[in-house]
């Protein structure tokens, strides 16, 4: 039969194995790590609801291609309309219901002054890859 392995006892079978009495170690390693992918799949199905809800908001113009108009109504830049939430941020001022969040693509008119400058923003062409604000309606 042979030398008894170290941490082993020999015997029919039929009494506890430390398995039995203490469980797998990767028995418990794989509960723990479904219990973390658990609460990861909560949090991803929260955020497409969110985002989901987002979508469904026909009210909103976030995502539609834009073309902004200097004060003489000729075209300055091409961008998207990234948001149009009253409690936005953006460039130290807040949408509040006068502005729209862009986020400018092309600028025609790379001379044409930015309404509201900031210290790297000064005139489109410095704005082209960033967000602005702009107003949602002027006379």
């Amino acid at each position: 039969m042979g030398q008894d392995r170290t941490g082993r006892v020999r015997g029919i079978g039929t009494g506890p194995t430390p398995k039995s009495l203490w469980g797998s170690r990767n028995e418990q390693k794989l509960c723990q790590d479904n219990e973390s992918l658990k609460e990861k799949i909560d949090a991803l199905e929260e955020r497409m609801k969110k985002i989901e809800s987002r979508g469904n908001n026909e009210d909103s113009l976030a995502g539609r291609r834009v073309r902004i108009l200097n004060f003489s109504g000729q075209v300055v830049v091409s961008g998207i309309l990234m948001s149009d939430d009253n409690d936005n941020v953006v460039m130290g001022k807040k949408l509040g219901g006068e502005y729209y969040e862009v986020s400018i693509l092309i600028a025609y008119d790379p001379t044409a002054s930015l309404f509201i400058k900031d210290a790297d923003r000064k005139n489109m062409n410095d704005a082209v890859g960033s967000h602005i604000i702009w107003f949602r309606e002027y006379d």
